[in-house]
């Protein structure tokens, strides 16, 4: 039975679209997230970002002012901590639902049980486009291409590297040599 390749890539692209739309949401979300913590002491409380920025801190009583300096650090260290890590919580909990798209793209598709690997598991999907050939033959010379070039880039960088080790050795023996002695060992 072959498979409808307008089909397959009509699916897959509605996939690919919700997950577009659902990690736009999450990415949403997760902007105008925050998470809180509050000392055990109550004194202090402290809200942060998405990104563990520090959005707002609250002194709830008095009893900062006669703390030692290490004292209060140690204090807003822990509650920013706990709050940091509340809010990470958070971020991990909201994308974990993105863990395994690959797997469903593959189900969705029809290719479930072939590889992890985006351009390997697009390429049955490839296959069935009437210019797959000339493609792979395309991309296989842009590979070769692109290593050649490397390999040209690396060969120039170590000639660079050789003469400017070159040029600093002999600037370096020039200035060795005791002024007024140059004559003789000139030759």
């Amino acid at each position: 039975m072959a498979m409808d390749f307008d089909s397959v890539l009509k699916d897959a692209m509605a996939a690919l679209h919700d997950q577009r739309d659902r990690m736009l949401e999450a990415k949403r979300e997760l902007d105008a997230a925050t998470a809180s913590a509050t000392s055990k002491d109550r004194m202090v409380s402290v809200t942060v970002g998405p990104q563990g920025q520090v959005v707002s801190m609250t002194f709830h009583t008095k009893a900062y002012q006669s703390m030692a300096p290490a004292e209060l650090a140690a204090a807003l260290v822990t509650v920013l901590n706990e709050a940091r890590a509340t809010m990470g919580s958070q971020v991990i909990e909201r994308i974990k639902g993105f863990q395994d798209f690959s797997g469903h793209l593959r189900s969705v598709t029809g290719l479930a049980g072939t590889p992890v690997e985006m351009d390997e598991l697009l390429k049955p999907l490839r296959a069935m486009a009437p210019t797959f050939s000339q493609e792979e033959s395309l991309e296989e010379l842009r590979a070769a291409k692109q290593e050649e070039f490397a390999a040209e880039e690396e060969a120039a960088r170590r000639a660079s590297e050789q003469k400017a080790k070159q040029d600093e050795f002999e600037a370096e023996a020039e200035n060795r040599i005791p002024t007024g002695k140059q004559e003789e060992f000139s030759g």
